[in-house]
């Protein structure tokens, strides 16, 4: 294709068939119904500008390779060099920290409420400890594999799920879809149990969910009148 655009003035629209030597030996598998992605997909309207007739030489034969192969066209930049694509500048060293926005009762930090929550709650946190897995990941907090645990404290856990289902990117995602998102980052007992009623409850997701069972009104037949 490439080749076509460079000669397109002199291609396009020849009434005599261009014979066109190639060693893509791929391009001969679309001589049958193939399924076919965008890329290809794109090329089919440019290739009707072209009267062209495609003839397969093995890369051994074809001569024209040579044209291609000049080591003068290689420039500054050879293209055997190992090159840093994304340098170290564009990647995070830690994770960023997950703010809550206008969520009352909670305060702007999130995780600095949960893990003040966990101080006060010790005991019962030693007592889940060997149950669900828990260890201090950082010597002081609690955690359930990465995710920090939070702690008996309803509000927390709703701010929480509003974060992850209300929050503008959220747009109330479904129940499986926001245990996806909540997971990596926060845990509790229970936990899919409290966002399934969560969810269940919001005022949002009911007014513009599907209904998949509609009701049916009965069909009540009408009856002709007796004349007696």
């Amino acid at each position: 294709m490439c080749g076509l655009r460079c000669w397109s003035h002199l291609l396009k629209g020849t009434t005599i068939p261009v014979l066109v030597f190639t060693d893509h030996t791929n391009l001969r598998y679309y001589r049958e119904p193939r399924k076919i992605g965008p890329c290809i997909a794109g090329y089919l309207l440019e290739r009707e500008q072209y009267n062209i007739i495609l003839e397969y030489k093995p890369g051994a034969t074809n001569r024209a390779d040579a044209l291609s192969r000049r080591p003068d066209y290689e420039g500054p930049n050879p293209i055997n060099d190992d090159v840093t694509v994304w340098p170290d500048h564009y990647f995070c060293d830690n994770h960023t920290s997950i703010q809550v926005f206008d969520m009352d009762s909670i305060g702007d930090n999130l995780d600095s409420h949960i893990k003040l929550a966990q101080y006060e709650e010790q005991l019962l946190l030693k007592k889940w400890a060997p149950t669900h897995n828990l260890s201090l990941l950082d010597s002081t907090h609690w955690y359930h594999r990465t995710a920090l645990v939070v702690v008996a404290d309803n509000a927390l856990r709703r701010g929480v799920i509003s974060l992850f289902h209300n929050h503008v990117t959220a747009r109330h995602a479904g129940i499986t879809k926001t245990l996806q998102l909540i997971t990596p980052y926060y845990w509790w007992p229970n936990l899919k149990t409290f966002v399934t009623e969560y969810i269940k409850g919001c005022a949002t997701c009911q007014m513009t969910k599907v209904n998949t069972h509609p009701t049916h009104p009965p069909m009540f037949p009408i009856t002709p009148a007796d004349n007696t």
